[in-house]
Order: C-alpha cells, then sequence, then structure tokens
C-alpha cells in the first residue's frame, strides 16, 4: 500500500476511531459490566462496544483486508492468507479505565508484512487524537479538527549520551498517551 492509499484509510478511520472511542468514554460512568477473559485480563462491556464498532467499519471500508482484535480471537486465522492487516485495541488500558482513569485508549494500526505502516491513537477522555500514514508523517487532530504536525523523533542517542541524562528527562511524557507510540510509527 503506497503512501497516498495509507492516508486515504487513516482519513477514513479517523471518525471511525472517535466515535469508537466516545462510545467507551459514555459507558465508564456508568457502573460498567467487568468480567475476565481466558488469559485473566479483564474485558468489558466499553472494550466489546468500542470492538463492535470498530470492526464492523473497518470491514465495510476495508472488506479484502483481515481485522484482528484483541477482543475477537477467532479472525486470527483470516490474517495468514494476507500480507496487509487491520490490528484493533477496542480499548487500551481497560484496568485504568475500569477504575475511572482517564489514561485509556483506542487504537488501529495498518500492519503490513509483520510491521506497522499506519496507524490512530485516541485517547477519547483527553480528546486527543495521534495518527500517522507514514515515517515522519505523524499527526495530533483536536476535536475541532484542527491538526498539527508532529515533529519527527531524532536520531537515537549512543548509551553513553543516555547514561548522562537525567533520569527525570528519560521519562515518556505521560501528559500525552500514546504520543510516543505515534511518533514511532
Amino acid at each position: 500500500m503506497n503512501l497516498s492509499s495509507r492516508r486515504q484509510l487513516v482519513e477514513a478511520l479517523i471518525p471511525v476511531i472517535r466515535k469508537a472511542g466516545d462510545a467507551a468514554l459514555a459507558l465508564q460512568d456508568n457502573d460498567v459490566a467487568v468480567r475476565a477473559k481466558q488469559d485473566g485480563s479483564p474485558v468489558t462491556s466499553a472494550d466489546l462496544a468500542s470492538n463492535d464498532i470498530l470492526r464492523a467499519a473497518c470491514l465495510a471500508l476495508f472488506p479484502a483486508m483481515p481485522v484482528v482484535s484483541e477482543e475477537d480471537s477467532r479472525v486470527f486465522e483470516a490474517r495468514k492468507d494476507s500480507d496487509s492487516v487491520l490490528v484493533i485495541d477496542p480499548l487500551d488500558g481497560t484496568k485504568e479505565f475500569i477504575k475511572g482513569r482517564d489514561e485509556f485508549a483506542v487504537n488501529i494500526a495498518l500492519v503490513k508484512d509483520g510491521h506497522a505502516s499506519a496507524g490512530l491513537i485516541y485517547a477519547p477522555a483527553r480528546d486527543r487524537l495521534f495518527f500517522s500514514y507514514g515515517a515522519g508523517l505523524a499527526f495530533e487532530q483536536t476535536a475541532g479538527g484542527q491538526r498539527r504536525s508532529l515533529p519527527s523523533p531524532s536520531a537515537p542517542r549512543r548509551s553513553s549520551d543516555r547514561a548522562r541524562q537525567p533520569l527525570s528527562s528519560r521519562s515518556p511524557d505521560r501528559s500525552a498517551p500514546g504520543r510516543a507510540a505515534a511518533l514511532r510509527l
């Protein structure tokens, strides 16, 4: 998939990821139902509502592309026959969501040949949307639709440079969930 196609894919998914995140957020204060998955991790009715929105929209918009979700294990077999797949995490940070915190996000990634080539991260409680459709092309979009380009990550530091760096400057920016991930796409 070329750059133009990835950009079109991301543009088509922006309203979808906002809808899914907003649906999850609306359920946060409503005594959301929680159960344990087979691996013991929690899943909520908000995870499932977001998953339903994302999955249905991805299949409608891109019917030839498999969709793999953390909440729907039956589709993992479908991805064997495709070099591109949409990977969704309908509620990343379920434990934080359950505790009523705002540190959760909805994620969608286009994975081609095992590597993310485009992606979206939406933190609905903070109304922050990050997306990328290629190396060095990372953006943030506000609720009002304003976009700003995010700076490209700098070259990796040598370990000797990192050792001289104060510990406080090594910590990720916790005020912008997903920003580091958006910049790595």
